[in-house]
């Protein structure tokens, strides 16, 4: 597995797992798995997330709350969506990007757009590069 934040203006996070890209595309649409990689591990995070393009998203857990609109989906392969925190008043939009890579797995690119300082920046980055660790790491049996 390889990590690569970049710190251009718009940041970004890639990374490559040893997975096929419909296992990865998994991880990333069906409720259940988000909530097992998105943050720490909670026993109250709750989900709603439908990978259709209109479609409202959201993770909540009785300490923290993101959430947002589907805003491109190409199963597989794209999904884009808007992101707000809760207590922000700006709204970010991310890109994610799932590629075949090399070695038979799948890069995942994300770049997020939006941030109001450099520091949200590298903070979502390095948000970002702890989620994708913890997804590479998920069953898909279970």
């Amino acid at each position: 597995m390889v990590d690569r934040a970049g710190t251009g203006r718009l940041g970004g996070v890639i990374r490559d797992v040893l997975r096929p890209r419909h296992e990865v595309w998994r991880l990333w649409s069906e409720p259940e798995f988000i909530r097992r990689w998105f943050w720490e591990s909670s026993s109250d995070t709750e989900v709603e997330f439908v990978a259709e393009v209109g479609q409202r998203w959201r993770v909540v857990t009785s300490d923290v709350s993101v959430g947002g609109q589907i805003t491109e989906v190409v199963p597989g392969e794209k999904l884009a969506f808007t992101m707000r925190w809760a207590g922000d008043t700006h709204t970010l939009e991310v890109d994610v990007r799932l590629l075949d890579d090399h070695a038979g797995g799948t890069t995942i690119e994300i770049s997020e757009s939006g941030s109001v300082s450099e520091a949200e920046r590298d903070e979502h980055v390095a948000g970002w590069v702890a989620s994708l660790a913890r997804m590479t790491k998920i069953d898909l049996s279970q």
